[in-house]
């Protein structure tokens, strides 16, 4: 990353870190710590993320900063969502390990066409070589066609797929908050090469899209705290714009 967007972002967390914590990472701090602790122990998942780390494009703002977040917030909603319904907890962990995967594998084809399917065509060739059995893997799969944005999802086969599907897919959209204004902005940014003046231009229509994600949570859980999560990724992205204005609007005029 040049040193011009890598001071701008460091400005953008700056700003990021005066604004309040979402209540869905206050609320649901246990949940959260479990699935950590699993992303971080299990050996599965741990196997996993040396398998998938090189296939990652940090360039794109999707390297293993964001896999790892949509991992463990995915992980942490299927946990939150089944909770009600008393399952054991050995299931539990279980779909949370296939949550972790999911999340873990959604974005491996992202700089593709249509690159929800080409990533799970890509997932189902990994996942072979681990021990699932093929519903798990078929659930997996099914998450990761269904993650897209404003595309209509195909419905999933069985409950469970659906839950997997639902949380990952939250969990993605939980990003288009505060660390697309704190990560992914400028990686892409760096990435396409967009001077300060070039991301100002595209400022508005960004957070117009940010505005409509908020419609489409697919959980309980997600619909009840997802749209706080992408108010709070909309205030700072103000702030950022409020700032890129001030100090690269055409270049003060050219003064």
């Amino acid at each position: 990353m040049d040193e011009v967007t890598r001071r701008l972002q460091r400005e953008a967390e700056r700003i990021a870190s005066k604004h309040p914590v979402p209540e869905f990472y206050i609320r649901f701090k246990a949940p959260i710590a479990l699935a950590r602790k699993l992303f971080f122990s299990h050996p599965a998942v741990l196997r996993m993320r040396r398998t998938v780390e090189p296939l990652l494009q940090e360039d794109l703002g999707h390297g293993i900063f964001h896999t790892t977040r949509v991992s463990m917030d995915t992980a942490a909603l299927i946990f939150i969502e089944v909770e009600p319904d008393g399952m054991s907890f050995r299931r539990t962990e279980r779909l949370m390990m296939l949550g972790l995967f999911a999340g873990l594998l959604h974005d491996i084809r992202r700089s593709e066409e249509r690159h929800a399917e080409a990533g799970a065509m890509e997932a189902e060739k990994l996942l072979l070589d681990f021990h699932l059995s093929r519903n798990e893997v078929e659930c997996i799969c099914e998450a990761i066609r269904n993650h897209e944005a404003f595309t209509a999802p195909t419905p999933c086969t069985r409950p469970w797929f659906q839950l997997v599907s639902d949380c990952l897919y939250d969990a993605d959209k939980f990003r288009w908050g505060s660390d697309t204004f704190t990560h992914t902005l400028w990686h892409m940014a760096n990435h396409q090469g967009l001077s300060p003046q070039e991301l100002l231009a595209r400022f508005p229509w960004g957070i117009s899209g940010t505005f409509r994600i908020a419609g489409t949570f697919r959980t309980a859980t997600g619909r009840q705290f997802g749209p706080e999560i992408i108010e709070t990724g909309i205030e700072i992205g103000k702030e950022i714009y409020r700032y890129l204005y001030k100090h690269f609007k055409e270049d003060k005029n050219d003064e």
